[in-house]
């Protein structure tokens, strides 16, 4: 999962007065708003100065994790980004924690996912939220936040939002995030392949791994196997399924799946989805800590809508 970013605070002053002058509003809703910047995405350094965490008890009997969880501290001083959460019943409960957390730096109009998945063997599990600020390379946007998702220490989820000064700009930087994620190297070239619903894909070599990549309805998919020459077929056949049962958000540009797997026995995969919408760049991702991280990752992205009324 991605780092977090760290601030630069000359350029939070910044981003603050253009927060300010522009406003922001839910990518879900129409306006111009911030929220989410995972934990591979190394073109921004996550900020340290807002996180907070709440530990909570999961029954492992729902598909949705936190939406039966029992919180068992909250840290959170800060007043809430808006009144209330539009509905605050959509919401999992630790999802509604870690936006509180954010307090007025949640941002109204702020969007989170009605989805998260369960945590694989179930277990308790904590949240980690904090503000994110671009860093001086990377894409420049005007605020966000992340939060990750935690099970005995380590993220099985992830959402951020950031947000950017039009619609054009936050399209464009699609590609900035997805390269900074593992696996997320666009591929080129490669053998034309058949994928299992007959989807025309490639097959490319990047470095030392091996990627099968395709494109379908203005997203962009690749599977990537780390470090050896052995497809991930396998990979690519659950990817491919699960996308024929999940609907994707829509994107105002070229979206992206990447599916990153370390381990030549599919037992260290990590899924990133990544969009823009409405000035947005959304980035959604599992781990294979999270019960079926690929459709878990496509549910969360399809589920993201403005939080606070």
């Amino acid at each position: 999962m991605p780092k977090p970013r760290t601030y630069g605070y000359a350029l939070l002053s910044v981003a603050a007065t253009l927060f300010l002058a522009t406003g922001c509003g839910g990518g879900s809703s129409g306006g111009s708003p911030p929220p989410l910047n995972n934990t591979t995405n190394a073109t921004n350094e996550p900020q340290n100065n807002t996180a907070n965490t709440s530990n909570l008890t999961s029954n492992g009997s729902t598909t949705n994790a936190a939406e039966n969880n029992t919180s068992t501290q909250n840290t959170s001083n800060s007043s809430q980004g808006g009144s209330q959460p539009a509905d605050a019943g959509a919401f999992p409960a630790i999802v509604r924690q870690a936006m509180t957390s954010l307090g007025e730096n949640g941002f109204q109009g702020a969007d989170a996912p009605t989805y998260v998945p369960q945590p694989a063997g179930g277990g308790s599990t904590s949240y980690s939220a904090h503000n994110t600020q671009p860093s001086a390379h990377g894409p420049q946007f005007l605020a966000g936040y992340h939060v990750d998702l935690l099970t005995g220490g380590q993220p099985y989820a992830s959402y951020e939002v950031d947000h950017f000064v039009s619609t054009s700009q936050a399209a464009s930087n699609i590609s900035s995030f997805a390269s900074a994620v593992h696996g997320g190297a666009m591929p080129s070239g490669g053998t034309g392949i058949l994928l299992p619903n007959n989807h025309s894909a490639q097959m490319a070599t990047v470095g030392n791994s091996t990627v099968v990549y395709w494109s379908d309805n203005g997203w962009n998919f690749q599977v990537v196997n780390e470090n050896t020459s052995v497809p991930p077929t396998p990979i690519v056949d659950k990817l491919v399924n699960a996308l024929s049962s999940t609907s994707l958000p829509s994107s105002d540009g070229i979206g992206r799946v990447i599916v990153d797997n370390q381990n030549p026995s599919g037992t260290n995969v990590t899924v990133t989805v990544i969009w823009s919408q409405n000035g947005n760049v959304y980035e959604v991702q599992t781990t294979n800590s999270a019960e079926s991280p690929i459709q878990s990752a496509l549910q969360m992205a399809g589920s993201m809508r403005a939080y606070w009324s």
